[in-house]
């Protein structure tokens, strides 16, 4: 009863994570859109890129390394894999970015260096935002600049002028405001530890950001200067806060309270809060943290696919024919054992491709190599514990006997073997980049689905098939009359030889 009960649990489970798999494939989008390609079969967007400095210093070969590495956690971080990031000479690199839809949001986004500050409001004009066309923003800008100029708190060459710039919620104009900063910041960047998306009380999107224990502790002596200068200005309902990404005000919140909790929200004051792109934009650049150095975009352009359509239906079509050759042998060697294989590897089959699309995994052709010997690792799983089987019936077992003993004797074999691939897979990962990490990905997720549906799945279709009162006999599962036969005499000589 309890292997009846396990063999039914483990096909309801697979039932369920068919329909999971079916869902990401065919349901939450069209399935002509649901596997991503990577650039060598489909193309995509490559930007060059220029580090500098402000101070007009030469840019070291050490930034542009830590630069390319913010850029390709950003990049990670929009949803894309396996990009191709490569410097060329002292201060440039080029980013190739595969199937992105937004190209200006992307640009934007890995070309920003992400100087997060927080200032003290010491002017702003006017006071409730402008709401303009888009191009009447920078005319609407320099009306502010004039007003905020002859504000008693400017002073040139001391304080600064920044504006902040919201999409209307209906989308039919943007809001604009202006302030004056001090040129330095109350508190930096580096005083951040991470950036989530959450949503307040009333589900309107805002991006909370945590503080480290140092910048904790700055932020709450800061927002007390700033309540205590309000005070002392006679507005002390008038505290304000501004925060600050590179040169655009983000949020400029009223303060009526020391903050020293370790974290704050940046919000909008719009309905449904912060606009969806403008949010992921902000968790990503404020997570993964500055640049070092500033960048500047030289160029933008489309490529076309490094191998095109041909080498996809060449690689689909070898993994297919593979695939089906297998299944064939599969068939023809095991007969039974091998049709309920043949069953199992179709599931894994579906399952990894629910896999790709719900992670997802850039597909490239490397990832199809590693598709393929993933497969050729899933049949080797059956073809271990399937000669065990047959063994077990040479010695005169009953099928049924011979089945749970191939299972128990085949299984460390199968453990050991798909070991020494995973350990491989994960070298390759660690030592690696680009579309050789794909491929190692696309094996180790293979090798681990295999295990599940080679072992697992197999043996609780032939538990039911067992359950249901089929009874399979040796020719059933590849086993001749003759094999059995003449086993069997062997056994009793060598048993004879050893009484004499």
């Amino acid at each position: 009863m309890s292997n009846r009960r396990n063999n039914l649990i483990v096909l309801g489970l697979v039932v369920v994570l068919i329909g999971v798999a079916a869902y990401f494939i065919f349901l939450r989008q069209p399935v002509a859109e649901a596997t991503r390609l990577g650039l060598d079969l489909k193309g995509g967007v490559s930007a060059n890129l220029q580090g500098y400095k402000d101070d007009g210093s030469d840019v070291t070969r050490e930034e542009m390394d830590l630069a390319s590495g913010v850029i390709r956690q950003r990049v990670d971080s929009l949803g894309v894999t396996e990009p191709e990031i490569q410097l060329q000479g002292q201060d440039q690199v080029v980013v190739n970015i595969p199937g992105i839809t937004d190209t200006d949001q992307a640009i934007d986004v890995i070309g920003r260096t992400a100087q997060l500050g927080f200032y003290e409001v010491l002017a702003s004009a006017p006071n409730q935002p402008l709401v303009v066309s888009e191009d009447e923003v920078e005319e609407t800008k320099e009306d502010l600049r004039s007003e905020l100029e002859g504000d008693p708190a400017y002073e040139e060459g001391e304080t600064q002028i920044l504006f902040e710039e919201t999409p209307t919620p209906e989308g039919d104009g943007v809001q604009v405001a202006g302030y004056v900063f001090s040129e330095e910041p109350g508190v930096r960047g580096d005083a951040l530890e991470t950036a989530t998306i959450t949503r307040d009380q009333s589900g309107n999107r805002q991006v909370q950001v945590d503080l480290t224990s140092e910048g904790a502790e700055q932020f709450g002596d800061f927002t007390q200067e700033i309540m205590d200068n309000a005070l002392a200005n006679g507005t002390p309902g008038g505290a304000r806060l501004a925060v600050v990404l590179d040169e655009d005000v983000v949020s400029a919140p009223g303060v009526n309270q020391v903050l020293s909790g370790g974290s704050f929200v940046i919000e909008n004051r719009s309905a449904g809060g912060l606009p969806e792109d403008e949010a992921k934009e902000l968790e990503v650049v404020l997570k993964t943290g500055a640049l070092p150095i500033n960048m500047e975009l030289l160029s933008v352009t489309s490529i076309g696919p490094t191998l095109g359509s041909d080498s996809l239906r060449s690689g689909l079509l070898a993994a297919l024919v593979g695939f089906g050759l297998v299944l064939v042998f599969l068939l023809i060697v095991y007969r039974v054992l091998g049709l309920i294989a043949d069953v199992a590897l179709l599931i894994y089959a579906f399952l990894l491709w629910g896999l790709i699309v719900a992670i997802p995994i850039t597909m490239t052709l490397p990832g199809i190599a590693g598709i393929v010997l993933s497969i050729g690792v899933a049949a080797d799983a059956n073809v271990v514990i399937f000669e065990r089987i047959k063994e077990e019936i040479r010695r005169g077992k009953s099928p049924r006997t011979a089945i749970s003993l191939g299972y128990q004797k085949g299984f460390k074999a199968i453990l050991d073997g798909n070991l020494t691939t995973l350990i491989t897979a994960f070298i390759l990962f660690a030592l690696s980049s680009g579309s050789v990490r794909g491929f190692a990905v696309l094996l180790a997720l293979g090798v681990l689905l295999s295990m599940f549906t080679a072992v697992a799945v197999t043996r609780a279709l032939l538990g039911v098939l067992s359950d249901r009162g089929v009874r399979l006999t040796a020719p059933m599962v590849g086993v001749s009359k003759a094999s059995i036969e003449t086993e069997r005499p062997a056994r009793v000589r060598k048993a004879g030889a050893g009484a004499r």
